[in-house]
């Protein structure tokens, strides 16, 4: 019998293609040493979650610790990714840590419920997150696909 937690876990996967991904590391590397952001559009289907569309944001704090995005930007991002008919399906941004969620990044997963990439700017890793109501913050697979 499968433990229903480790089910759990293994069901939530992202998916990336490799031409976003190496998009998202040089926006992150042109940027350094300022945390980036960006809004990951594409399609869910149960917890699997599959990128299609990257879309960078200009982080409002300036900041190499935290990153913020203007509400306004936010908000016609996400009318853009209803338009073409596409949901938010994850958030990425950096750290010039290690790869996991500050506390900051825990309280906003508990209100934007998709996958957390969180990308190292100091060591190139990432690793990915998202808030579960039931089970807190998971660790969740990162697929980048050919």
């Amino acid at each position: 019998m499968i433990d229903e937690e480790a089910q759990d876990e293994v069901l939530f996967t992202i998916k990336i293609n490799k031409k976003h991904w190496i998009m998202l590391k040089n926006y992150s590397e042109k940027n350094k040493p300022l945390e980036t952001c960006a809004i990951l559009f594409g399609k869910r289907k149960y917890n699997q979650f599959t990128v299609t569309e990257i879309i960078t944001m200009d982080n409002d704090d300036k900041s190499e610790i935290k990153f913020a995005i203007n509400e306004e930007k936010l908000y016609l991002t996400y009318r853009k990714a209803e338009s073409v008919n596409l949901s938010v399906v994850g958030i990425y941004h950096t750290h010039p840590s290690k790869p996991i969620p500050s506390k900051t990044d825990m309280k906003f997963m508990e209100i934007n419920p998709v996958p957390w990439v969180i990308h190292s700017t100091i060591t190139d890793e990432a690793k990915c997150y998202i808030h579960n109501e039931s089970k807190g913050i998971l660790e969740i697979e990162l697929i980048i696909m050919d």
